[in-house]
C-alpha cells in the first residue's frame, strides 16, 4: 500500500518518550522514501483541537507508562482529538524499568477506537522521570537494534499491504489494573497530592516550568502550584537553575523502593 508520510503523535513531557519514538520514525521514513511529520501533544493548548489521519499515513503514537497505563489525564484527551481513517498504526510506549503493564494494549484500543490499524505495539525502557539513577542509559546500542528490528517488520508489513484492509492486527493483550505504588517498607505510597516545590534561591522566574507544565497546573509566580500535577517532571527536568524538587515523604520513599527494587535490565517488548 502506498504510504505518503510517517505521523509521529507524541506525549512526551520530558522529552526522553519522544526521542525514542522518532529513532522508531526516522528508520521507517528512511526505507519509505516519505517525510515525517510531527504532532506534539504535551501541553493543554495542543490537546484543543482535533487532528485527522488518512490511511496513506503511517502513525505511530507514544507516550510514556504511568502506574502500568497510559496516563490517565491524558487518556480521555487521545481518544478525544484524535481521529484515523483505517491509518496503519504502532501503538509505542516508554516505561521506566520497572514495568510497562497494560499501556500498550491501552494505547493500541485507543487507535483502534478511532479507526486505526493497529499493526505493532511496542514497549521500551528509558530513563525514568522519577530517578536519577533508574535505567540512565536506556535505551542503549541494544534498545536501539531491537527498534530497528521493530521498524524493518512494520516496513515489510506495509509493503506486503494492497490496502489498508489486508493489515494485519497482532494478538496483544486486555487492559489491567493501575499499579498502586509502594513505599521501602511494602506500605502503600500515598503521594498523588504531592506538588512539586521551589528553590527560591535558585529561581531566576524565567517561566519554563510554567510554560512546561502539561496541565497548566503552575501559575505564572513560577512558585504556586494551583493545578492537577501528575507527577510528571516537567518542571524539574526542564528547569536549568534545578530549582524545582519533590519533598513528599511517600513519594520520596517510592523512589528509594524503584532504585533499590528495579536494578536488574529490565526487557523491551514487541507485538507484530
Amino acid at each position: 500500500m502506498k504510504i505518503n508520510s510517517v505521523q509521529l503523535i507524541y506525549f512526551s513531557p520530558t522529552g526522553g518518550t519522544k526521542r525514542m519514538a522518532a529513532k522508531l520514525a526516522g528508520f521507517i521514513a528512511g526505507r519509505l522514501s516519505v517525510p515525517i511529520e510531527n504532532t506534539r501533544l504535551n501541553l493543554i493548548e495542543d490537546r484543543e483541537k482535533d487532528y485527522y489521519f488518512g490511511p496513506d499515513e503511517l502513525v505511530i503514537l507514544t507516550v510514556p507508562t504511568y502506574a502500568d497505563r497510559v496516563p490517565n489525564k491524558i487518556e480521555p484527551d487521545l481518544r478525544r482529538i484524535l481521529h484515523f481513517d483505517k491509518s496503519p498504526a504502532v501503538a509505542l510506549v516508554s516505561y521506566g524499568n520497572r514495568s510497562y503493564g497494560t499501556a500498550p494494549f491501552e494505547l493500541a484500543d485507543i487507535l483502534k477506537s478511532d479507526g486505526a490499524r493497529v499493526i505493532a505495539g511496542g514497549a521500551f525502557v528509558c530513563r525514568h522521570v522519577f530517578s536519577e539513577f533508574l535505567s540512565k542509559s536506556r535505551p542503549d546500542r541494544y534498545d536501539r537494534a531491537e527498534m530497528d528490528a521493530l521498524a524493518e517488520q512494520v516496513v515489510s508489513i506495509v509493503e506486503k499491504a494492497e490496502t489498508s484492509d489486508d493489515l494485519p492486527e497482532p494478538e496483544m493483550g486486555n487492559i489491567g489494573e493501575y499499579y498502586k505504588p509502594l513505599k521501602e517498607d511494602g506500605t502503600p505510597a500515598r503521594f498523588l497530592k504531592a506538588k512539586p516545590k521551589t528553590h527560591l534561591d535558585h529561581c531566576y522566574f524565567c517561566r519554563l516550568c510554567v510554560r512546561s507544565c502539561p496541565m497548566g497546573a503552575i501559575d505564572d509566580d513560577c512558585v504556586t502550584v494551583s493545578g492537577v500535577c501528575i507527577k510528571c517532571h516537567a518542571c524539574v527536568r526542564s528547569c536549568p537553575e534545578k530549582a524545582k524538587y519533590f519533598d513528599d515523604p511517600d513519594f520520596l520513599s517510592h523512589v528509594r523502593m524503584l532504585e533499590s527494587i528495579c536494578v536488574e535490565r529490565a526487557e523491551n517488548k514487541v507485538w507484530i
